[in-house]
């Protein structure tokens, strides 16, 4: 065969690599990065996992039709590996935030959340959100909580600790005069595991929209807006919300 032959056939190959590639990536499995230690968010149950979130993306993943599994991670990892293009997607509880869109990108909003704080219910010196200043607050590294509590809490300590777990542990152990995190999160621990350990601190704090995370670029994001605008519109995510919380949040 001529050298030109060769070339040509490569010329024809060429095409239908590529297309054979990007038919393999659109196949393949999503990894999704999640704090699967924050119920009722995401939280192993059993050989799988469970919660608010979880379900969210479950509805999504149909809406993608691929197949997909979930990484779990820190929170403060998750962005780093995204970039990193270690995981496709990160569902956990993402606050939407400016800084956080100049580096990924975020589907539209599913759930407004918040912060608020708890303390231990022996603790008589913290009533109001204004008490907190000078005390030393727990929260979870890379969460948004941590720059609010700076940024807001005159004369406060933080206590960065692996999850929202420890942060518990060390309150509860008197490390700490309170805890910052997630409302819908320490609600439930308030009023499930934490119940007569804690204290939940009125009014909140700051609101939030929390959305999903993807890549920079990503193709993800159109398909995913389009699957929950049709679960706003059909009660689907309005179900999940009620099934997770209770009632609709305000």
């Amino acid at each position: 065969m001529k050298r030109r032959d060769f070339i040509k056939l490569g010329l024809i190959a060429a095409p239908a690599l590529s297309l054979s590639y990007r038919a393999r990536s659109e196949e393949a499995e999503l990894v999704v990065g999640s704090n699967v230690g924050s119920p009722p968010f995401a939280f192993k149950e059993g050989d799988h996992y469970s919660g608010f979130d979880i379900e969210v993306w479950a509805e999504v993943a149909k809406g993608l039709n691929r197949k997909w599994r979930v990484q779990p991670m820190e929170f403060g990892a998750l962005i780093p590996a995204l970039q990193t293009r270690n995981i496709d997607a990160i569902v956990s509880q993402l606050f939407i935030k400016p800084e956080r869109q100049k580096v990924i990108d975020f589907s539209d909003p599913y759930y407004l959340s918040g912060l608020i704080a708890v303390t231990g219910t022996n603790n008589t010196d913290i009533r109001t959100p204004d008490d907190l200043a000078g005390k030393t607050i727990g929260t979870e590294t890379g969460t948004i909580a941590v720059e609010f509590i700076k940024e807001h809490i005159k004369g406060a300590t933080v206590a960065q600790l692996p999850t929202i777990n420890n942060a518990l542990l060390a309150l509860e152990a008197g490390r700490t005069d309170a805890v910052i995190y997630d409302m819908p999160a320490l609600m439930y621990y308030a009023n499930n595991a934490g119940k007569g350990k804690v204290r939940v601190i009125r009014p909140p704090l700051e609101g939030r929209d929390v959305g999903i995370g993807f890549q920079k670029g990503s193709p993800l994001v159109a398909t995913a807006n389009t699957t929950l605008t049709a679960m706003k519109a059909d009660g689907r995510l309005k179900s999940l919300r009620e099934k997770w919380f209770g009632t609709e949040p305000a």
